[in-house]
């Protein structure tokens, strides 16, 4: 049997069939338009950082910046790499995850040619930034120079820190409901850490170095930064829930480390940090801090095994209202997890691919009440192998490293339920250090 294709009619020995027009299987599909789908999904997605003068190292705010990126923006979403978003699960202010249908039609979209849709292409805009009512704003009087490159360090451990302790000139104690930083150089910048402190440690470490600040971590006495939260550049500000403060002594500084990351030019840091108060007639209550640490890391070269910090038994009911950790380079993962007097485990926090580079504090969409009782502990998993590719030392080397606050800890922001508990409450983080320091 003879077959000839003649204009749409196949023609054979027996018949003749009428066909419609051939179409390819991507034709098939309904592509999605940058104007109506991807736009959209970049706008809520990324271009608060990629865009103009913000922290991303390029700008998403066009279809051909987009189209030019498309695979490599769905590979590192699709690796959990980006929104930088760490936690698994959970309900978190300022959450970032990408569902898979966005992913898929990013996918899409690209696979399909790009199409734009009806009318010109539109220019995207970050959303604008939330409202903040600064009651008090800080800066640093002189800049530091962020050296092209990581300075060496006096000691092993993260290098690429400065501290800075801001003195907050209040006479009477203050109510902090919500911290905002502003960067002077958001590319270079990663993690601003805080702590509140009144015992003059902080101003003793920037009167006896000549530099603006001073070359280490902000640790300057028992509570250490991030104890009073951790603000990733670019993800927004850190906010307690309605009804919770960060309690502030009158005489008080507010001691900062900066995290940054050198972009191979000179960088100019003189950050900004603007506080927002609570409401005098507002029934707030006082946020207190309990660390969840690890003091001393010792691991072999090649060594991998898991850390667990002694258990925190609750005397009282508290809320949950924020979550802080830092850990070193060496740990892969980490979680956190509150035992309640009937035996029930419940997961508060689980970090199944630890960045020490995109720490930032964690706060509940909703306060987590936590029973009298409860026992909270952290975990921390250690991969000292020359495998794990955020291992700093090639090959592996063996790590002796602690901390008196901590070489790995995640801070629990809580507050008490029964107004008389507080005063415990509030000596538990310091008392916890200096057992820390014993162990």
């Amino acid at each position: 049997m003879i077959a000839l294709v003649v204009v749409g009619t196949i023609v054979t020995a027996g018949a003749l069939v009428q066909v419609g027009p051939l179409k390819s299987d991507t034709a098939a599909v309904d592509v999605p338009t940058w104007n109506d789908r991807i736009g959209p999904i970049i706008q809520a997605r990324c271009v608060t950082c990629h865009s103009s003068g913000r922290s991303g190292p390029f700008s998403l705010a066009t279809v051909d910046e987009v189209r030019n990126r498309a695979t490599f923006l769905v590979e590192v979403i699709k690796a959990g790499r980006m929104p930088p978003w760490l936690p698994e699960g959970g309900e978190y202010r300022y959450q970032r995850t990408v569902p898979e249908a966005e992913i898929a039609a990013i996918q899409a979209w690209s696979s399909g040619g790009s199409p734009i849709g009806d009318g010109p292409p539109e220019i995207l805009a970050p959303p604008p930034i939330e409202s903040f009512r600064s009651d008090l704003v800080l800066e640093m009087p002189e800049p530091y120079s962020i050296p092209e490159e990581s300075d060496p360090a006096w000691h092993s451990g993260e290098i690429d820190v400065h501290g800075v302790n801001l003195p907050l000139g209040n006479t009477v104690p203050l109510r902090v409901r919500a911290i905002r930083h502003v960067a002077a150089a958001p590319q270079s910048m990663r993690v601003a850490a805080f702590a509140f402190d009144v015992t003059g440690a902080g101003r003793y470490l920037d009167e006896r170095d000549p530099r603006v600040g001073f070359l280490m971590g902000g640790d300057a006495g028992l509570r250490p930064v991030g104890a009073d939260g951790l603000i990733l550049t670019g993800s927004g500000d850190f906010r307690l829930p309605p009804g919770f403060h960060l309690p502030v002594e009158a005489g008080s500084d507010l001691l900062v480390q900066f995290q940054y990351q050198p972009t191979g030019k000179v960088e100019r840091l003189q950050e900004r940090v603007e506080l927002e108060f609570a409401l005098e007639n507002e029934d707030s209550r006082a946020v207190r801090w309990i660390p969840l640490a690890v003091g001393r890391v010792e691991i072999d070269a090649e060594e991998v095994r898991t850390y667990e910090s002694a258990g925190v038994v609750l005397e009282g009911a508290v809320d949950l209202v924020g979550l802080s950790p830092r850990a070193i380079e060496i740990c892969t993962s980490l979680q956190v997890d509150a035992v309640l007097p009937s035996g029930v485990r419940r997961n508060l926090l689980t970090i199944p691919d630890w960045d020490h580079h995109q720490r930032e504090s964690y706060v509940p969409v909703r306060p987590i009440r936590l029973p009298a009782g409860t026992r909270l502990v952290a975990s921390f998993h250690l991969d000292n192998s020359s495998a794990n590719p955020r291992n700093p030392d090639d090959p592996a080397a063996q790590v002796r490293r602690g901390r008196r606050t901590g070489i790995l800890n995640v801070i629990a922001q809580v507050a008490s339920v029964d107004p008389d508990l507080d005063a415990d409450l509030a000596s538990t983080g310091s008392r916890l250090s200096k057992e820390l320091m014993r162990r």
